[in-house]
């Protein structure tokens, strides 16, 4: 794949403000079957399972031919999925739990020492989910490390971090017969990077509608680095990732991490965030923007590389949906082919998974 820099000279010459020539982006005609329900805590009130409906990440591994063997997260509970992708059907497969009822004292670094939010009481009740990479040997998914959005308390278990050693078709890599929990480690110390950030770091456990605290709703990985990108703050139409050292996050121990990590601003346009990331192919990133709090804007695709200098490529937004599933919002994004890219909504019911062609996107 070709960089984005060169698909600037196709697509467009600048970064951010909307622009007339900005392509609008159309799902694809053809639709996604999905074989069985997406996992969700809880039960209907006919005692039935509850079928997802606040996806709000996934990563998967390219095994060819079509297929890809995914994980996916939603923004409530401790569980992520595994699923395989076959063409354009989607079939669940076994869940893992990713945190416990409680902290966990194999945990890798320093709980962190007291609470922060509106509301200081804390508790330990799901991961918030919001973001899934994929680097081989591991899936990681990242808790939102901010504060909750409608009791705006302080969630312990949203400051986690955690992996998943999978083998290479992207199994959890266990001993046969062994549970995939086997295969999952937990760091607290994303939460340090965090707060150790310039610029971002301010917004640490702040309420995100009234203070623009900070959120994660985005994660990639790449080599060595960790790119957690952050629904909010959005500060003079910027959005941000903050870029960290995997090896440091979950090295031995308990230490916290005392690093410096960087934070790359990305000029999106006001009152947007980073709503989800997805590693490409040639290392650069596919960033799916939107409203930082509940700003009227829209929700967009950027091509952007985070080592380079040059400022995102705006590759189109997607078109609103039909009036029926209005309230749904674009949440997780995956590439599943040349110029394509499979998009789950939260609000509605498996995260309605549809396609978009995205031109230029490989090149």
């Amino acid at each position: 794949m070709r960089s984005f820099l060169r698909l600037s000279t196709v697509l467009l010459l600048t970064v951010a403000p909307a622009m007339a020539s900005e392509p609008i982006l159309q799902p694809d005609p053809q639709a996604y079957e999905l074989v069985g329900d997406l996992w969700a805590p809880g039960r209907d009130e006919a005692g039935n399972k509850n079928a997802a409906e606040d996806i709000s990440g996934i990563a998967c591994i390219d095994l060819g031919g079509g297929k890809r063997r995914c994980l996916l997260v939603n923004d409530e509970g401790g569980k992520a999925q595994f699923a395989t992708i076959d063409g354009r059907q989607i079939e669940p497969k076994k869940r893992v739990d990713l945190i416990g009822e409680g902290p966990n004292p194999e945990t890798l670094g320093r709980q962190p020492k007291g609470p922060g939010c509106p509301d200081t009481r804390q508790r330990f009740k799901e991961l918030d989910g919001e973001g899934v990479a994929y680097a081989a040997p591991y899936f990681y998914v990242t808790g939102s490390h901010g504060c909750a959005r409608r009791a705006k308390a302080f969630t312990l278990s949203a400051m986690l971090l955690a992996r998943i050693r999978v083998t290479a078709d992207g199994k959890a890599a266990v001993p046969e017969g062994a549970e995939p929990e086997g295969a999952v480690e937990t760091t607290w110390r994303l939460g340090d990077a965090l707060a150790r950030a310039e610029t971002v770091g301010a917004y640490v456990l702040k309420d995100l509608t009234d203070e623009n605290g900070l959120n994660i709703e985005g994660l990639a990985v790449v080599g060595d680095t960790l790119y957690a990108g952050l629904r909010a703050p959005s500060l003079d139409g910027k959005a941000f990732l903050v870029a960290v050292s995997v090896e440091a996050l979950f090295a031995e121990g308990h230490e916290p991490y005392t690093g410096t990590p960087k934070v790359i601003p990305i000029e999106v346009g006001e009152g947007a965030g980073v709503r989800d990331l997805t590693v490409l192919p040639d290392g650069q990133l596919l960033v799916l923007t939107g409203p930082a709090q509940f700003q009227d804007v829209p929700y967009r695709l950027f091509g952007f590389d985070p080592k380079g200098k040059a400022g995102p490529v705006a590759l189109g937004r997607l078109a609103p949906l039909d009036e029926s599933e209005k309230r749904g919002k674009p949440e997780a994004i995956t590439p599943v082919g040349k110029d394509r890219v499979l998009v789950f909504f939260d609000s509605l019911k498996n995260g309605a998974p549809r396609s978009y062609t995205v031109p230029g996107l490989s090149r």
